[in-house]
């Protein structure tokens, strides 16, 4: 697996731009693929076409569905200035970041601080995570070190950062780039991505993190596909809509016995949650609450002699920013 951006157009040596549905269609026909490049010009390094398929992954009840797409060749980086140089993208947003939120580090490395993003998602300090606020007392000081809530334009800065980033993760074929980049702290904590971003398959463990911090875990980033849209009736004392999202489930050792993982956005504007239709793909951040695991037995559906065990684990954000849901590519 390649370190680049996916895309979706590449060129042969000629010049002619292949589209990602006519080298879908090509392999679908078993026809030659030609030599692929880079289609922006300034660059024209090699990349390679990867068709749709699909991954069994272990104690996975269904095979984890990758979509077609172009990357670089093993080995290969894009020209300086290229359109689909992650790392380039990344220099961009970090640019434009706040230097509170995003700090530089040795050797052209920065830091995300993902406490003063938890900080301003809940609107409150997280107990026994201190952050000395910018121009604020520090040690030595003769003061006691101050926790610092961001708000207002700082938060929204952060917030775009943040969403920025993730849209970039989202389009790259792993963490690679993004984590020879960017450290994540959370408080003196080093984060690594694959616990601060989560795809499907992903989400028993995105669950079991937060099981495991309580109510101290640091702010996640879940990719989902949209499954389902509920809103309370019209009567209901407490307005609110749920967006559901394709779950997650998973094989145990015990016979009949199913894991699920199920993943929801609560929220009271109802034409927001609406505007992610189903089928559509979302990113979401922010402070998710999760709830212990449930059983419940129901029949098999071909065998009335035959009682399934479903053991449900629940994740949910609730957000206080529209910012915290993307659409994703």
């Amino acid at each position: 697996m390649g370190n680049g951006i996916k895309m979706r157009s590449a060129v042969d040596a000629t010049g002619r731009l292949y589209p990602i549905e006519e080298l879908h269609t090509a392999h679908d026909a078993n026809a030659a693929i030609p030599n692929l490049l880079c289609a922006d010009p300034i660059c024209r390094k090699p990349v390679r076409y990867v068709p749709r398929h699909q991954q069994n992954r272990k104690n996975r009840i269904e095979p984890v569905d990758v979509p077609a797409y172009i990357g670089l060749t093993s080995g290969s980086m894009h020209a300086d200035g290229c359109k689909f140089d992650a790392v380039k993208r990344i220099a961009l947003i970090v640019d434009e970041s706040d230097p509170d939120f995003v700090g530089a580090l040795d050797e052209g490395k920065r830091d995300l601080r993902l406490l003063v993003l938890h900080n301003g998602l809940s609107g409150k300090p997280l107990s026994g995570n201190a952050l000395v606020p910018p121009g604020g007392a520090g040690a030595g000081s003769g003061m006691g070190t101050k926790t610092f809530t961001p708000s207002g334009k700082k938060l929204d800065s952060y917030l775009r950062t943040t969403s920025d980033l993730l849209a970039l993760r989202e389009l790259c074929e792993s963490d690679a780039v993004l984590a020879a980049q960017l450290i994540l702290r959370f408080g003196t904590k080093r984060i690594a991505w694959s616990n601060f971003f989560f795809t499907k398959d992903g989400y028993d463990e995105a669950w079991e993190l937060l099981h495991k911090a309580g109510g101290n875990a640091h702010p996640l980033a879940l990719v989902a596909e949209v499954k389902s849209h509920f809103s309370s009736k019209p009567d209901a004392k407490y307005k609110s809509t749920f967006l559901n999202c394709r779950s997650l489930y998973r094989k145990t050792d015990i016979a009949d016995t199913i894991e699920s993982f199920e993943v929801s956005v609560l929220h009271a504007d109802a034409a927001w949650l609406g505007s992610f239709p189903v089928g559509s793909n979302i990113i979401m951040f922010g402070i998710w609450e999760y709830k212990a695991a449930t059983e419940t037995h129901r029949k098999a559906a071909n065998d009335d002699t035959r009682t399934i065990t479903y053991i449900t684990h629940k994740l949910t954000l609730k957000p206080r920013f529209k910012q915290q849901i993307l659409a994703a590519s």
